[in-house]
């Protein structure tokens, strides 16, 4: 019989796959870049101008890179839910996020808030989870910011996972109406037995 192994993510390693979504004492890093060839070239095509990847881990995209653990060589090391002291307010015309899963609830609510306040266009962000509200407001900006995209694709894993790319668009001074846009399979994987 087989065993599940996590072997390029160490945190979630070190607890045999039993890291709860809400906080851990174990420190999430990752041994390799997580994302395929062709996700990362998707990816590309939807940055605007010069581009912040916060939670960079192994990847290279990105024209700033930005880290918590300076183990990845990033461009900047920080945690970013609160980079006020390294990055200015809109900065970068476009940021990109694939933050750890296994984050405190306080520490996701300060990234979302961050991350906006760095982007001057554009936020793309990759979760489980949508940041969205229902008529597609971004949920710390609902009035200024809107979804303008949402991307899925599938690693290879066995349970057949979805990973969500949202993407956010600064709409400062309008309203948003209507429903939000939401995109097919992007990269998808044949699944492992």
């Amino acid at each position: 019989m087989g065993t599940v192994t996590y072997k390029h993510q160490p945190g979630i390693e070190a607890t045999k796959g039993n890291v709860p979504l809400a906080g851990t004492a174990h420190i999430y890093t990752v041994g390799k870049v997580l994302w395929p060839e062709e996700i990362e070239t998707f990816l590309r095509t939807l940055f605007i101008g010069r581009t912040l990847h916060a939670c960079c881990g192994k990847s290279a995209l990105g024209d700033v890179r930005l880290d918590a653990d300076p183990a990845n060589a990033p461009d900047i090391v920080g945690d970013a839910a609160d980079m006020r002291a390294t990055v200015p307010d809109a900065s970068f015309e476009t940021v990109l996020c694939d933050p750890p899963y296994n984050g405190k609830m306080q520490w996701n609510h300060d990234l979302l808030r961050e991350l906006i306040r760095v982007a001057s266009r554009r936020v793309i962000f990759q979760h489980w989870f949508l940041p969205a509200r229902r008529d597609g407001g971004y949920k710390k900006a609902h009035d200024t910011w809107k979804l303008t995209g949402c991307y899925l694709w599938q690693p290879r894993t066995y349970f057949g996972r979805v990973q969500v790319v949202s993407v956010f668009d600064c709409i400062a001074n309008a309203t948003i109406t209507g429903g939000s846009p939401v995109h097919g399979l992007v990269g998808g994987t044949e699944q492992e037995d």
